[in-house]
Order: structure tokens, then sequence, then C-alpha cells
């Protein structure tokens, strides 16, 4: 799990999720990375659990590349970008039908879905991955297919391709001004779009 560990991120879900995949597949590891009044308690009652604290650049991409499931419980997101980084680095999310999942998450092609706030179905999903490893690649695979269109490299040059077509046209129609959204995503672009994979390393089911 990657962001700050407070209630409203729901981690407590995500530690379900994390027991009953251990359950079926022994040597399972929870990694979190991030910081917030959560930690110590989180700590406490999982002492095989992983915290690094809060990560940036290379760390934190190498961090997603040794990983294999994301699990992404929250449902206060106004957007999400962890879900596309993870989705990006070719890691199985499991996450709700909300924000950025909901938007770029193919259920059981690129990833896969609960209904938003069902707890029960979010578990299962995390169960259903710990028993299927090939379809934990399955899933990683598509999903950074599924992302690269957001890549700051595709978004940039989209963008470069509007401007070019209205300089054609003399700025006639929209006028001059700039296009406010990401070409093709139908959404503002995500301040923390993917530029693509960071690889992926052995250990199985992290998040």
């Amino acid at each position: 799990m990657v962001g700050r560990l407070a209630p409203e991120k729901n981690v407590p879900l995500a530690v379900r999720a994390y027991r009953a995949m251990a359950e079926v597949r022994p040597g399972t590891r929870l990694v979190f990375v991030g910081d917030g009044p959560e930690r110590a308690r989180l700590q406490a009652a999982l002492p095989e659990a992983v915290f690094t604290g809060m990560l940036r650049g290379e760390a934190l991409g190498a961090h997603y590349a040794s990983a294999d499931v994301f699990l992404f419980p929250s449902l206060t997101e106004t957007f999400g970008n962890v879900t596309l980084e993870a989705m990006a680095s070719e890691l199985a999310v499991v996450a709700f039908d909300d924000a950025a999942a909901a938007q770029h998450i193919r259920p059981f092609a690129s990833g896969l879905l609960a209904p938003r706030g069902d707890a029960a179905e979010f578990v299962a999903h995390a169960r259903r991955l710990a028993l299927q490893p090939g379809l934990v690649d399955r899933l990683g695979l598509a999903a950074r297919e599924a992302v690269a269109a957001v890549s700051w490299d595709a978004v940039g040059a989209a963008f470069s391709g509007l401007l070019e077509e209205e300089a054609s046209r003399g700025g006639h129609g929209r006028g001059a001004s700039s296009p406010s959204r990401a070409p093709g995503s139908g959404a503002a672009a995500p301040a923390g779009a993917p530029g693509g994979a960071a690889g992926r390393a052995s250990g199985y089911a992290r998040s």
C-alpha cells in the first residue's frame, strides 16, 4: 500500500485483504510505503509487515517494481494517482470502482474492482490473486498497456498535436486558449501521471 497511513485511507481493509492472501499463500508480505498517524498502531499489530516511511523518486519506483499486487482500499480519493503508478509498474491492482481505478481499470482485464464500499468483495479479489499467480501476471501486463496513453510522453505528444491543428486553422474555432484536459483521457491530466513502468522484481504479493 502506498499513501498516508490515516483513518480516511481505509487501511484496516488492506490488512484484512493481506491476511486473506497470507492464509492461502504463506510467505505473502505486506509493505506500507508512507507515513501518518496510524503507523505506530499498525506496526504494533503487524510486526511482520514492512514500513518504509515516505519515499520518492527512484526509491519509490524500486518498491513498486518489487511488488506484484497493489491494494488500494481508499474511498476518499478525488483521483488517486498511485493507482496509475501501480498500473504503470505492471502490478495487479485491487481497488474499488471509484476515481482513477473506475476510469482506467477494466474488471478482470487490467485489474480487479469491487463495488464501492463492498469490503467483502475487495477481500475476495485479493484472495483470488493469491490463488492465481497467472492472473496476477496477466492483469499486470494489461494494466501497463492500459495507462500507456496517460504517460507524460503520450499526453505531451497529443497536446502538441492539438496545438498544431489549432495553428493550422489560424486559431479560429476555439480561439487561442489551451485545452485544459488530457487528450483522450476525458479528464484533466493527473499530476502524477506515470511515465512508464519501473520494471518488476521477484517477491509475490506485496502491496
